[in-house]
């Protein structure tokens, strides 16, 4: 089962693909082409670098007689250079058409050709009628696997640890848990050191055993009636803060829903679920005569300009104006008690941005990076961003910038009924990009939103950037091909699965629902619909994911109305689950408890080798059965082994050895990057290989090449000497090359183009 049986690919405009096929490319790359649902005269083709991601979509038809085409499928023709494409008519006729390029096409021919039947175990949803086989080499299925496998934890690196007689040994208070595709994350360990003197040890051999110090699993809810969650660590007080939209189980039928600002400190996240709660505002007039009112709406907690706020929709009406207006509010603590209610006041709300734009009226999120601070806000189904000054929460100080617009599958529910509260494609539906929260982790900024209705569609989705990239420019940022935490990955199917359907009608169950019409035979446990998120940290450091989700055992007759499964449906409560950096740095948060720490690697041993001699640190001091990290400093036994023509990945890039100096440092060239739809890429000074810095002092041969999405490459490095045939080779002419202002008369010569800048 690859990816939790969920999509890997939701083309652009929610098209809908019919029959989709791989196909291989005759330079040695991808292909993939699809039906648009069978219906029409068109096609959608897609190319790949890698069978992981897709990029290049692009709608063509494929006759002008208007005969429908399904069920289509390629081949290269090496007699004849060209790509043969099969499909099937509407007439009843099958056809096929030739192309060099999938933008010029053959007249249609009429040919003996019918899709080749699949007998194989699919998902309930999948339709077994449109699906299609790929023959993979042995290398090609480990990638896949690796992409899209379940991730789980497969061993503890620990090191043996070497003394002489009479030194101490040190034990680590960390210790990597290895993961199935190669990625680690530290956890704490506490070592059982009962009866054992680590300062005076004698010669010999010892083993010491410890437990990884790690909560596996938390309280499920974490928190009951508490939809739009945020919950943050106080490093100060080392204390949890947890708040959300204040729902009960009575909220739609005279319960009060989202009419008060609540918060709650607890010593542990599962110490939430326990927690006092307090109300910090409830339709309340400031001292200035400004009435502040439900509905308060997602409240998040941030440290902003050295005190601790919380940021909310509320209905504002200030001194003289009869009419309340919905705005973002901020409400701020004097002091460091955050339970004491009275320390609470009404600062304000979020206003214009330097562009007379005003931010989302609902789930506006604060991150600060590198000295700037944002706010990401949800409106009109995109997602923006703007800076703001800190000191001065309550006026931004940029424009309001567009980041993304709802144009995938995923964040779309089309036919949703009542959901729908316009249309999306023409189609009775609604289109919903909101509730972003902001994780960074090494070398990218992810922005975590929520997609779709509120419903068993509500979805995790995720935005990325390089870390260096300028967050304000649109081009920086891309859209991950498929949620990162939905239905599939909390429910299990006791029957039929079919709460993917919809019939296109509001014949549904209420507002927001989509797919359980009463003729389904679906049977589900579990929970579904995971949505609007925060991160926090657990007792390591490691981020942990904060969202609502339903449970399909949930009844509140009476509590819903006419609004089953929408925003006053009591049951949206609050979740917790690890995350987990994979192998390319992105976050996967659909782990269980057993996934995230197998039950047999809590328990770890290290050995402690004391000896009469002088021990040689560099040499024997490697994690067992482990690879070694070329990011890390492995010891001198190991740097030895790097040599000129090595390639190492480094971030998104790849850098080849040039030279190696005795002392392990070097030099390198920049000779390519690892996904060729990336739009912006830094070359820097240095990097850094086994610990050693080597400088950027060349780009190799073809290292930019057929990078089609190209917008910017920064060269930070003044040490460049070379810059390879063909490097910029089929890049886009819009390309820009930012060098520094002292080297750009040489580099210009360098690069022999035109397309340097100087930054």
């Amino acid at each position: 089962m690859l990816n939790n049986n969920k999509a890997v690919l939701s083309p652009e405009g929610c098209a809908k693909l019919g029959s989709p096929s791989l196909f291989r490319r005759a330079d040695g790359t991808y292909g993939l082409i699809a039906a648009v649902d069978n219906t029409t005269d068109q096609i959608i083709v897609y190319y790949s670098d890698d069978l992981l991601y897709f990029h290049s979509q692009k709608t063509r038809k494929l006759n002008n007689d208007g005969i429908v085409v399904m069920n289509p499928t390629v081949k290269y023709n090496a007699g004849t250079l060209s790509y043969d494409i099969f499909w099937e008519g509407g007439d009843g006729k099958s056809y096929v058409t030739t192309t060099e390029d999938f933008e010029n096409f053959s007249e249609p021919v009429e040919a003996s050709y019918k899709k080749d039947s699949i007998n194989a175990a699919l998902p309930d949803y999948a339709s077994a009628e449109e699906a299609s086989v790929f023959e993979l080499t042995g290398e090609e299925y480990d990638r896949v696997s690796k992409k899209y496998g379940k991730l789980h934890s497969v061993a503890v690196e620990v090191n043996d640890i070497q003394i002489k007689a009479g030194e101490e040994a040190v034990l680590p208070d960390k210790v990597n848990v290895v993961y199935s595709d190669g990625s680690k994350m530290p956890m704490g360990i506490e070592w059982n050191t009962n009866g054992i003197n680590l300062k005076n040890f004698t010669a010999g051999e010892y083993t010491v055993t410890g437990n990884i110090r790690a909560t596996t699993e938390y309280n499920s809810p974490l928190a009951l009636y508490r939809a739009d969650p945020y919950a943050i660590y106080d490093e100060e007080k080392g204390v949890y803060y947890f708040t959300g939209s204040d729902l009960n189980e009575r909220s739609a039928s005279g319960g009060g829903a989202y009419d008060a600002v609540v918060i709650r400190q607890a010593d542990t996240l599962n110490d939430i679920a326990d927690a006092e709660e307090i109300e910090i505002w409830r339709n309340e007039t400031s001292e200035d005569g400004t009435k502040v009112t439900g509905w308060f709406w997602a409240p998040e907690i941030h440290k902003i300009g050295g005190k601790w706020r919380i940021i909310v929709q509320g209905q504002v009406t200030e001194p003289g104006d009869g009419k309340s207006s919905t705005r973002q509010c901020i409400f701020s603590c004097n002091g460091d008690d955050l339970m004491d209610a009275d320390s609470w006041e009404y600062t304000g709300y979020i206003h214009n941005t330097t562009d007379n734009q005003s931010v989302g009226a609902f789930d506006t999120t604060y991150f600060e990076y590198d000295g700037q601070s944002y706010y990401v806000t949800p409106k009109s189904a995109r997602l923006w961003i703007t800076k703001v000054d800190p000191e001065d929460p309550l006026y931004p100080t940029d424009k309001l910038v567009r980041l993304s617009g709802a144009d995938r599958a995923f964040e779309t529910n089309i036919g949703a009924g009542k959901a729908g509260f316009g249309s999306v494609n023409g189609m009775p539906g609604q289109a919903i990009q909101e509730a972003s929260s902001v994780l960074i982790h090494d070398d990218k900024i992810f922005i975590v939103y929520a997609g779709c209705t509120v419903d068993m569609m509500y979805c995790v989705c995720v935005l990325w950037t390089n870390i260096d990239s300028d967050f304000m420019d649109p081009d920086s940022w891309e859209k991950y091909p498929f949620p990162i935490l939905s239905t599939p990955d909390l429910t299990t199917t006791v029957k039929k699965a079919d709460y993917s359907l919809t019939d296109g009608t509001d014949k549904v169950t209420g507002h927001g629902d989509s797919g359980l019409f009463a003729e389904g035979e679906g049977e589900y446990t579990g929970t579904f619909g995971p949505g609007h998120n925060s991160f926090t940290i657990d007792e390591n450091g490691n981020p942990v994911i904060i969202y609502h989700a339903r449970d399909w055992e949930d009844s509140y007759p009476g509590a819903t109305g006419d609004a089953k499964y929408g925003l006053v449906d009591p049951g949206r409560h609050a979740y917790a689950k690890h995350v987990v950096f994979n192998y390319e740095g992105f976050p996967v948060c659909n782990l269980s408890p057993e996934e995230y720490l197998a039950p047999n690697l809590r328990t770890v041993t290290v050995k402690i080798k004391v000896s009469d001699a002088t021990v040689n640190a560099g040499g024997n001091n490697l994690p067992v059965n482990t690879a070694i990290d070329n990011n890390k400093d492995n010891g001198n036994k190991e740097r030895v082994n790097i040599k000129a023509g090595d390639v190492k990945n480094i971030g998104n890039a790849k850098y080849t050895v040039l030279s190696v100096s005795a002392s392990g440092k070097g030099t390198v060239a920049f000779s390519g990057i690892n996904r060729k739809t990336i739009r912006k890429i830094t070359i820097p000074k240095t990097v850094k290989i086994n610990g050693k810095s080597f400088k950027v002092t060349g780009i190799g041969k073809k290292a930019f090449y057929k990078c089609k999405k190209l917008k910017k490459v920064t060269v930070k490095t003044a040490n460049l000497e070379s810059v390879g045939k063909n490097a910029f080779k089929e890049t886009p002419r819009s390309l820009k090359i930012i060098v520094p202002k002292k080297k750009f008369k040489a580099y210009k010569k360098l690069f022999k183009n035109d397309k340097l800048y100087i930054r």
